[in-house]
């Protein structure tokens, strides 16, 4: 794609601007290629829902009676109120949930509570999500109070030092458990597997309940939580390994829908090591609970996709770097102890993401280093890419905003920024 007229910035709103991005060299993909884009990709759209859920309890309910509201309105769509409303949709699907996607507080309505009421009263009963609260009157007695009431599972994630970090929490990660019960609840799991050398994530792919007053796990599985949408994920990723463009990559893919049928981490061990042996495939993918940064406690993965292709030009050059990677290690300034004698497994690869989804959508990362675990990152290496068709959108968008202008040193310097920073 080479349309020097593409415009890579969109729709401002709150404090959000919005970019677009090219798929540069798309059009070079083999028809085959193409195919296991497009089967990826439907299993990326078909996680959006896991994430909503994960990121707070009344995430999806509150979308969906904004959106019947959206469809539905019938008022004047000019009224100010209505344009709030607006607004705030746009910063819930934005943010996968009523929680601001990098500060976790929760996004306060701007609209009165009055004219929700009353916009929900007139929405069409069919486009509302009334099956697990049965009336209008239920839904809005459930919903109101979370969205309008400051004090009422005010943040996402909450850090706050002394506090029971678990309770004063909105995601949806624990259910009626405090911090030591989760705690205890994983150390004792891990002084049972005390000797494993290859251990498994512990809690990654779960929500921690307390039935009959037992903890226990609710897994994230084709036969557990999220059952229907890990089913259609699934499908998909079925559809995709027909195509594979190796034997690797059909059989990584394979063990992936292995792993969401059993909920088994070991599994997913086995899934992250054949992943990061692949080296070969234009088209690459993440699909799965990966990053757990949005739990407090650090242990449970948020759903996330990516589907991307290589940048095969740029990806030489990061090659030059990663070939020396060795090098680098040998010389960087670290205590000797600490430094590899051997660095296995390091490849760089620059990547045009072709699908977001999920905790990767639309506030996404500009760069991937997987997998997590430590022990499978030092004998069997680490992915790392550059996304550089969305490095590429953001700095498009930000010529000629004036940040350089005021903080570069010199225009010397400037001049090169402009030569060489959307190639380097």
């Amino acid at each position: 794609m080479t349309n020097d007229n593409f415009c890579y910035a969109d729709e401002r709103f709150a404090d959000l601007q919005l970019l677009r991005y090219r798929l540069n060299g798309f059009e070079n993909l083999s028809l085959r290629q193409k195919k296991l884009v497009y089967y990826l990709s439907e299993a990326t759209l078909y996680g959006r829902d896991i994430t909503f859920d994960q990121f707070g309890k009344y995430n999806l309910i509150i979308r969906k009676t904004l959106e019947a509201i959206f469809l539905s309105y019938s008022g004047d769509r000019e009224d100010e109120e209505f344009k709030r409303l607006v607004v705030y949709l746009k910063r819930v699907w934005f943010s996968n949930g009523i929680y601001h996607h990098y500060g976790c507080e929760k996004i306060m309505p701007e609209f009165s509570q009055r004219f929700f009421i009353d916009a929900l009263s007139a929405a069409d009963p069919a486009l509302l999500p009334l099956e697990k609260v049965g009336t209008v009157e239920a839904l809005c007695s459930m919903i109101c109070p979370v969205m309008f009431d400051a004090g009422i599972l005010p943040k996402r994630v909450s850090k706050a030092e002394g506090a029971d970090v678990v309770t004063t929490s909105a995601c949806n990660f624990y259910e009626g458990v405090t911090q030591q019960e989760v705690e205890d609840f994983y150390n004792d799991m891990k002084a049972a597997n005390a000797d494993d050398k290859e251990p498994v994530s512990y809690g990654l792919n779960s929500k921690v309940v307390k039935q009959d007053g037992k903890v226990r796990e609710m897994v994230w599985s084709e036969k557990g939580m999220y059952a229907d949408a890990i089913r259609h994920i699934t499908h998909w990723l079925g559809k995709a390994a027909e195509v594979a463009e190796n034997e690797r990559q059909r059989q990584y893919i394979e063990t992936l829908i292995r792993y969401y049928r059993s909920g088994d981490l070991r599994d997913f061990n086995d899934y992250c090591i054949q992943w990061v042996g692949e080296h070969e495939a234009q088209v690459d993918f993440v699909n799965g609970f990966i990053e757990v940064y949005g739990d407090p406690l650090g242990l449970k993965g948020s759903w996330e996709g990516i589907v991307e292709y290589k940048d095969l030009e740029a990806t030489k050059r990061t090659q030059t770097i990663s070939s020396n990677a060795q090098w680098f290690e040998d010389h960087s300034p670290v205590d000797p102890r600490f430094k590899k004698k051997e660095v296995k497994g390091v490849t760089a690869n620059v990547i045009c993401a072709a699908m977001l989804g999920g905790d990767e959508y639309p506030s996404t990362a500009i760069g991937i280093n997987l997998p997590n675990a430590d022990w499978i990152r030092a004998e069997h290496g680490s992915k790392s890419v550059t996304i550089g068709n969305l490095t590429e959108a953001y700095n498009k968008a930000a010529h000629g905003n004036g940040f350089k202008e005021e903080f570069v040193i010199d225009a010397e310097t400037i001049a090169m920024i402009e030569k060489y920073g959307d190639v380097c």
